[in-house]
């Protein structure tokens, strides 16, 4: 039931391999990818890890969407089908931080007991 809750997690995390793949190759999206690895480790810290993670691809997004949407500009291509693209991608990234606090994930995620 746990993997449930973390695929939209998994989802991003997919999405912003592919874009890494696009732009510096296959060896960066394969380490990105890699990091999934961590969601079997149930320490508290690694649903903050997520959210920072998450919210540095955010940060990427939003600098892929400016570059983008100027390029186009300049070149006087259409653009508003590119800024609703990538603000869903935007908000999606969004909603995956916010979804990391869920009530669940965080019994799943925090330390055991050491008594």
């Amino acid at each position: 039931m746990i993997l449930v809750r973390l695929l939209p997690l998994i989802l991003a995390t997919l999405l912003f391999a592919a874009h890494v793949m696009r732009f510096n190759g296959i060896y960066w999206a394969l380490a990105v990818m890699a990091l999934l690895v961590t969601l079997f480790i149930s320490r508290s810290w690694i649903l903050n890890l997520w959210q920072v993670l998450i919210g540095l691809a955010l940060i990427e997004w939003l600098r892929t969407a400016i570059i983008l949407v100027k390029m186009r500009l300049v070149l006087d291509l259409p653009y508003v089908r590119l800024i609703l693209i990538m603000a869903a991608v935007i908000l999606f990234n969004g909603f995956v931080i916010y979804w990391l606090n869920h009530k669940k994930l965080r019994q799943f995620y925090k330390e055991p007991d050491q008594t």
